[in-house]
């Protein structure tokens, strides 16, 4: 289980950290466009260059793309984390599954170094309950 739990740590990390860089690249994204606007905008008469303005919206459609590919993988990453979670829980309800069973069946002894006492790790004529801690009422 030691692996799964560091499998799903490292997971996270990748997603904080896409996270992270998608987030500082929509930061400069949105001041891109802010300076374009107010180049356009500007109320000082200026003439705007055309060839600059041009490089502008080419770097904002750049960086918009290079966005996009980053929001992508960090849903990949996340669709990967929730698959990983999913498998997990699968195997703990199996594994839950079976040792019920077992308790069930009575083909567990639980140790009484455990907290149980020794009437509940002994098989009786009571109920099975008293293998997961339960006591019956005599």
């Amino acid at each position: 289980m030691e692996d799964g739990e560091n499998s799903i740590e490292r997971s996270m990390e990748n997603i904080a950290e896409k996270m992270k860089k998608t987030d500082e690249r929509m930061d400069i994204l949105a001041e891109q466009v802010c300076n374009i606007e107010s180049d356009i905008f500007s109320e000082e008469g200026e003439t705007i260059q055309v060839n600059n303005l041009l490089k502008s919206v080419n770097e904002v459609k750049e960086n918009y793309q290079s966005l996009r590919k980053d929001l992508m993988e960090v849903q990949d990453l996340q669709k990967q984390l929730s698959s990983s979670l999913q498998s997990q829980l699968r195997i703990m309800q199996s594994k839950f599954n079976v040792l019920k069973e077992k308790v069930v069946a009575g083909n567990i002894n639980l140790p009484s170094s455990r907290g149980f006492s020794r009437s509940q790790s002994i098989a009786s004529n009571n109920t099975r309950q008293e293998y997961i801690g339960f006591e019956t009422s005599e």
